[in-house]
């Protein structure tokens, strides 16, 4: 869903690894801007209004199609994210952060490609540990509450993220927005990070007009992508346009 949220997600690990260790630094996440597309638009003869003045018209990179109302319901799987568009008309997704955050076999924590010390993990809590900068003993980064049923045989599972810190900088970063504030989860699955977020926003479907907007907002900007859009089916696929050209694009999935 977003192609810069990697390098958004190492700046903010770097960020909380140094607050662990007692020292501050500015954050250097920025909102999300999509890069634009290379389609060639389609030409239309904008329409005008009683006092024959040309009305402004968003630009055509594809034929329109006046679709069904519900066509994307379900997962749609992205490079970088799946999401779920549910009957609801509630958006939630996923981001792998695997090559920023995950866990080696033994349980070694994985920042950025360092390797930090084991986690402590009872079936229930998780402490996830960093290195300090000073060489010094290593210092709390995070702690993870396991959702459901203790399991102390595996890592894997769904967690509620008890740090809030970090919670709140996952939640702006997805959003571009520093004061957000809405559900964010941890999911690790075979050692991998993934970010879950679920029923975080509102999205609407009209023919092929889509949007995208958090409760509370209503400047529709909470994913550049996909926030105010028009979309493509084909087959198990859909690319989204925005008037600058292709943004996203997404595969079936269920």
């Amino acid at each position: 869903m977003n192609r810069k949220i990697t390098a958004l997600l190492i700046g903010a690990a770097a960020m909380l690894s140094l607050a662990a260790c007692g020292e501050k630094e500015e954050s250097s996440a920025r909102p999300i801007n999509i890069e634009k597309g290379t389609a060639a638009a389609v030409t239309t003869q904008a329409p005008t209004n009683a006092a024959g003045e040309a009305e402004t018209q968003p630009a055509t990179f594809h034929e329109r199609h006046d679709y069904e109302d519900g066509v994307l319901v379900g997962r749609w799987s992205g490079d970088e994210a799946d999401i779920v568009l549910q009957e609801n008309g509630k958006v939630s997704a996923e981001f792998d952060i695997s090559e920023v955050m995950m866990l080696s076999k033994d349980g070694s924590f994985m920042l950025s490609g360092e390797t930090n010390p084991p986690v402590q993990y009872d079936g229930s809590t998780m402490t996830v540990f960093a290195n300090a900068e000073d060489g010094g003993e290593a210092v709390e980064f995070l702690k993870l509450s396991r959702i459901g049923d203790p399991d102390p045989d595996s890592f894997d599972g769904l967690y509620d993220i008890a740090t809030e810190e970090f919670k709140q900088k996952l939640a702006g970063i997805i959003v571009g927005d520093d004061t957000a504030d809405f559900d964010v989860k941890l999911r690790i699955r075979y050692g991998k990070f993934i970010v879950c977020l679920p029923e975080f926003c509102d999205y609407t479907q009209k023919g092929d007009e889509f949007s995208l907007a958090l409760e509370g907002s209503g400047d529709g900007s909470l994913i550049d992508g996909l926030g105010d859009s028009t979309f493509v089916l084909d087959g198990d696929n859909v690319t989204f346009y925005t008037d600058e050209g292709i943004s996203e694009q997404f595969e079936k999935k269920e």
